[in-house]
């Protein structure tokens, strides 16, 4: 098994969230080719609150379609730089927006740029539900910057920390991200699938289901 993780999700001042849905429907006509359980994706995303609409129903589709939400703060931001008060005022404040609009539980915090310290992480401890542990990656993702942003060489450098176990990490916190990671998935979702590997949520590759 290896992990499906797409961050930043969903791009900011979309009404209707087209970039997310992109990723969405690229997922999901994969899944429509399965031809068994063990061959559909399913993928965790980590949705930004501050990006979110009053009226946006895109964390209902990607619970509809399967999938799991997992809390990227309020900002794209490195809050690591933030000071331990804001840090908690701001990650509270994403937890409880994703909890009101889902009602579902939340189990995985990853920190924007993926950086940390000793009291974000006794923040995150103390918040019921959550893995006491950041939800990192296997690679360091280069897909924000360009040209390392494009389709091509973002398929390639991914398919290089292809293992068991593996937590892979994608964007689509804009247009450009997300259709250059729709064009990723359609190549990347197919080779892994023929190399045998289950695509999963971070929960099931840690619970090992």
């Amino acid at each position: 098994m290896v992990a499906l993780t797409i961050d930043d999700v969903p791009a900011p001042y979309e009404l209707t969230d087209a970039s997310t849905h992109l990723l969405l429907d690229t997922i999901a006509a994969h899944n429509d080719r399965a031809i068994t359980w063990r061959d559909r994706v399913q993928a965790t995303f980590f949705v930004i609150t501050g990006h979110l609409g009053a009226k946006s129903t895109i964390l209902e589709r990607i619970w509809a379609d399967g999938h799991e939400v997992g809390n990227h703060g309020v900002a794209d931001e490195t809050t690591a730089a933030l000071s331990a008060p804001v840090f908690a005022a701001q990650f509270t404040t994403a937890h409880q927006i994703l909890c009101d609009r889902g009602q579902r539980p939340l189990r995985w915090y990853r920190p924007g740029r993926g950086l940390y310290n000793p009291h974000m992480l006794q923040t995150l401890r103390q918040m019921p539900g959550y893995e006491p542990r950041f939800a990192l990656a296997s690679m360091l993702p280069l897909d924000t910057f360009k040209p390392t942003h494009l389709a091509s060489f973002t398929t390639w450098y991914a398919s290089q920390f292809i293992f068991p176990g593996a937590i892979l990490v994608l964007h689509g916190g804009s247009a450009l991200q997300a259709t250059q990671t729709a064009q990723v998935l359609k190549i990347l979702l197919k080779a892994l699938a023929a190399q045998g590997y289950r695509i999963v949520t971070l929960s099931e590759l840690w619970d090992g289901d």
